[in-house]
């Protein structure tokens, strides 16, 4: 093998010229180069170091690099060997900072905000190369020197020479491989990697970050002795992202988005509130859990019911009804009717292996993600939930529990969530029930957690004394009450297949008695907008 020096300014492959060293590592060295068929044209060219590799390792990795289509991730765009058998892999050449090069620029301290948007997409990319198919890659080498940034932070992922597809069969891996400070211990056991192993990386790489420069497996310290003030859901996720075992890990990379998500949607609601040009654009992700206390109560009609409000803001949201429900949404939606020609039901198409196939039912602003009408098939995992939740990409996501509380899929998707909805109403023997005993004590232990809970009464709620006992009975009162619309109304709507949540009068009523509950996840300047025009409905004709 040549030495680094003496390539430059070489011509390899019969076609590229190399210019300069951009960087090293371990597994090869990494130099700039034009090509000399398409004048102008730069490229990075990775030299792989004999001794690191075999030729078979080496085909490996340039054919997984081919099969990637994601825009943060390098693209190969041409692989050979030389006589001395030096292996080179050529991909598109990416300028601009590592995050490395960030961090010591800024003096080892970047802003919390800034750290916690490069992890939520770094999350997206993880979920990218861990569901690829036909096999799941492990990336197994994240640290700052391996991101780089570009215009308006988008992060892209480079250097793939420790990454390997993951075979559920193996026991261990071949070569125990890693960046000392930012590697899952597996990876330096002999054991098998998988995707929590990046996972783990993630964690220490935001300790790294946050504790300007700091190595969690040296100090041996929680990052909030080493760092002051950060928010709880930070320092939470990352203990659990750096436990030794990874069965005590988050087990996905969306459950770690929708972890963080929250996080970073308060620290940009803080932006929108100073920022004057505020539209509907702008409104942080939010994962909402609407579920009802006992049966019957009308947490599916809350769920629409908010949906349409917001669609009428022209906010982008969606209505999802929880696999675990009995099936109601697509016949109160008229489906068989109004659903998308072929439409693929999305948690069949997920669990099926089949979600980019699927074709999205919207109602203007609002997408409906029903079940089948025999019910969902099958096990539904935690995992599930968070593919799922990727596949649907809108700002706001209402999620139809039912009354599903003790599921554990259910109550995964709490912990993630921004904000858990309740509608119950006053029937004394419902409000009785051990299972509501139970219900309302899981949701206290979400409070107790610092998750958000609201309650919201449904149709016509006790008075006098009663409502008080009512009202003392919960472990806080009713935000609001959904207001009751006159049978004939209802009937009318249903009869002509109409979502009754769409009559103005009615929209503007549900708006009106809804607002304390939009307070809680909405600012001020969109629940101010108001953009339903008014006119004669039904609803103002039977009044």
């Amino acid at each position: 093998m040549q030495n680094k020096q003496q390539l430059i300014g070489t011509s390899i492959g019969g076609r590229y010229r190399i210019h300069s060293l951009l960087g090293q590592g371990g597994m090869g060295h990494v130099y700039l180069a034009e090509d000399l068929k398409l004048k102008g044209k730069k490229w990075a060219v990775k030299e792989i170091l004999l001794g690191t590799t075999d030729p078979e390792s080496f085909l490996d990795e340039a054919e997984m690099l081919a099969r990637l289509g994601h825009p943060q991730l390098p693209q190969l765009v041409d692989y050979f060997t030389t006589d001395d058998g030096s292996c080179f892999l050529v991909m598109d050449y990416i300028q601009g900072p590592t995050l490395q090069d960030l961090f010591e620029e800024k003096g080892r301290q970047m802003p919390v905000v800034q750290i916690v948007g490069i992890a939520l997409q770094l999350c997206d990319l993880f979920h990218y190369l861990h569901t690829f198919k036909p096999r799941p890659i492990i990336y197994r080498d994240l640290k700052p020197a391996n991101v780089m940034l570009g215009e308006l932070d988008q992060v892209r992922l480079i250097d793939f020479g420790v990454a390997r597809h993951y075979s559920q069969e193996k026991q261990s891996d071949t070569m125990q491989i890693g960046t000392l400070g930012f590697a899952a211990p597996e990876q330096f056991l002999g054991l098998q990697t998988d995707p929590r192993s990046d996972l783990f990386t993630l964690g220490a790489m935001l300790y790294y970050l946050l504790s300007g420069g700091h190595y969690a497996y040296i100090t041996q310290k929680p990052i909030e002795q080493i760092r002051k003030g950060l928010p709880d859901a930070l320092t939470s996720t990352i203990q659990m992202l750096l436990q030794e075992q990874p069965q005590n890990r988050c087990q996905s990379a969306l459950e770690v988005k929708h972890r963080l998500r929250s996080l970073h949607s308060e620290m940009t609601e803080v932006r929108i509130r100073q920022d004057s040009s505020l539209t509907a654009a702008t409104i942080p992700d939010k994962l909402i859990v609407v579920g009802g206390l006992f049966a019957g109560v009308g947490s599916t009609f809350a769920a629409i019911s908010l949906a349409r409000i917001l669609h009428a803001k022209q906010i982008p949201n969606a209505v999802i009804e929880h696999p675990a429900n009995e099936p109601d949404l697509y016949m109160l939606l008229y489906g068989d009717q109004r659903a998308p020609k072929d439409y693929i039901f999305a948690s069949t198409a997920l669990t099926g292996h089949t979600a980019n196939e699927t074709t999205p039912w919207t109602s203007g602003f609002t997408t409906w993600v029903p079940l089948h009408p025999e019910g969902f098939q099958g096990a539904w995992h935690p995992a599930d939930s968070y593919r799922l939740l990727h596949t649907i990409k809108k700002p706001i996501v209402l999620m139809d529990v039912s009354t599903h509380w003790g599921d554990s899929t259910v109550q995964e998707l709490c912990h993630s969530a921004d904000e858990i909805i309740v509608v119950l109403d006053a029937s004394p023997g419902k409000c009785n029930r051990p299972s509501t005993h139970a219900h309302l004590a899981l949701l206290d232990l979400y409070r107790k957690r610092g998750k958000k809970i609201h309650f919201v009464a449904n149709r016509a709620a006790a008075v006098g004394r009663l409502h008080r006992e009512w009202v003392d009975s919960l472990p806080a009162a009713p935000i609001c009450t959904i207001p009751e619309f006159p049978y004939e109304v209802v009937m009318r709507a249903v009869w002509k297949g109409a979502c009754i949540q769409d009559e103005d009068q009615v929209l503007e009523k549900l708006e009106t008695s809804l607002t304390p509950l939009l307070q809680q996840f909405l600012p001020d300047a969109i629940i101010r907008q108001r953009r339903y025009p008014s006119r004669n409905t039904m609803f103002s004709r039977f009044k």
